[in-house]
C-alpha cells in the first residue's frame, strides 16, 4: 500500500472522523482563547463564524456548543465593557477596571476550555453548577 493510498482510503481505517461543524466549533474555541491576549478585540471574528455556522447544527448536540460560544462572547463583553468604562476614571476607576478585565478574561478561558473538553468527547457543554 502506497503512502497516498492510505490517505485516499481513510474510510477503511478505524479513525473517527469529525464533521466540518465540529472542526469549526473547535477552531472557534481556539480563537476565543487567542482573543484573551488581544483584550477581547479579536473576539468578534469567532462570534461571526459561530453565527454563520449555527444554522447548520440546529437541534443537534453541536447546537449547544455554538450557543455556549455565543454566550461566552456576550458574558465576557459585558465585563470587558465595564472594565473599559471604569478604566476611563483615573485612579479609583482603575481599582475596578483591572479586576473586571481579569474576570472577563477568566470567563473566556474557563468557558472555552470546558467547552473544548466536552466537544472532544462529543457531548454538550455543562454549566459549572450542573
Amino acid at each position: 500500500m502506497q503512502h497516498n493510498d492510505y490517505y485516499k482510503n481513510s474510510s477503511q481505517n478505524n479513525l473517527p472522523t469529525k464533521s466540518m461543524t465540529e472542526n469549526v466549533s473547535m477552531v472557534v474555541y481556539v480563537m476565543q482563547l487567542i482573543s484573551v491576549f488581544t483584550g477581547g478585540l479579536f473576539s468578534l471574528i469567532p462570534l461571526i463564524i459561530t453565527y454563520l455556522f449555527r444554522t447548520q447544527v440546529k437541534e443537534s448536540w453541536l447546537d449547544h456548543h455554538y450557543r455556549w460560544q455565543i454566550q461566552t462572547f456576550w458574558f465576557a463583553s459585558i465585563f470587558y465593557f465595564l472594565a473599559w468604562v471604569f478604566g476611563l476614571i483615573p485612579f479609583i476607576g482603575w481599582i475596578f477596571s483591572i479586576p473586571l478585565f481579569l474576570l472577563a478574561s477568566a470567563i473566556v478561558i474557563v468557558r472555552s476550555i470546558r467547552g473544548w473538553k466536552r466537544l472532544s468527547i462529543q457531548k454538550a457543554p455543562q454549566n459549572l453548577i450542573e
